[in-house]
């Protein structure tokens, strides 16, 4: 092809015609900037391509760690809601609405959760990642809120660990057997007989209040959460396809 152009500038030059040799180079100064523009936007395209593979490999497996913690959410939900239940009837034994043994788990008591999500443990800079706008605002306000269920969640385990736990082994509820004696089965962590003795005292009351208020507010964040991820996830979907 070079050769072909070469022939043809010769040929212009000893014919001494400089307008159609002029209007000749032009047109080859033409042609090899298509060329090149060609090239580019054939490079952008590929481009192009390779960008929109990543995003959709970025959200895909983002994706299926959101999926992942709404599956985890309704789990802590169950876990939290067995804990308020205990709560609840904690309050209405010292009411004498029941009897102090038809407690069913008396010793959620002291127990907490393990909250993680694995979505921030995964993708903890994917705002900065997402290139569609819609989908990168979303994200973000979903962490914020993430943020928030995180600090309620140590509230809640610190007044769990910090408060409720030394309180009862303060007042010698907790039951020793539990851990060294494995010859019977229906041991309880609990001394319930003290337990029982102890649950009436007005300081009781307090430490029950203030667990209680943190496991309600927890599972308050824990209903929305579940809410934003779902929204979060459809969104995503409609964008990737």
């Amino acid at each position: 092809m070079i050769s072909f152009f070469r022939k043809i500038r010769q040929k212009l030059l000893k014919a001494n015609s400089i307008t159609r040799y002029l209007a000749y180079a032009l047109g080859e100064i033409l042609l090899v900037v298509i060329g090149i523009l060609i090239a580019l936007q054939v490079n952008n395209w590929n481009e192009s391509r390779k960008e929109d593979a990543a995003q959709i490999k970025l959200l895909t497996n983002f994706m299926v760690d959101l999926t992942a913690d709404s599956v985890l959410l309704k789990d802590y939900e169950s876990d939290l809601s067995t804990v308020t239940k205990t709560h609840k009837e904690l309050y209405l034994a010292r009411k004498g609405v029941i009897s102090a043994p038809e407690i069913e788990n008396p010793q959620l008591i002291r127990g907490s959760i393990r909250y993680h999500s694995i979505t921030l443990s995964n993708h903890p800079n994917i705002g900065t990642q997402v290139m569609d706008d819609e989908i990168r605002n979303e994200i973000l306000d979903y962490y914020q809120f993430l943020a928030r269920v995180e600090n309620s969640y140590l509230q809640y385990d610190n007044v769990v660990k910090e408060t409720v736990r030394p309180y009862l082994a303060k007042n010698l509820t907790l039951n020793p057997d539990f851990l060294f004696d494995n010859e019977k089965e229906d041991q309880s962590p609990l001394d319930l007989d003290q337990f029982f003795k102890v649950i009436i005292q007005d300081d009781f009351g307090q430490v029950l209040f203030e667990a209680n208020l943190k496991a309600e507010e927890m599972m308050e964040f824990f209903e929305e959460l579940e809410s934003r991820n779902n929204a979060l996830r459809s969104l995503i979907k409609t964008k990737v396809r």
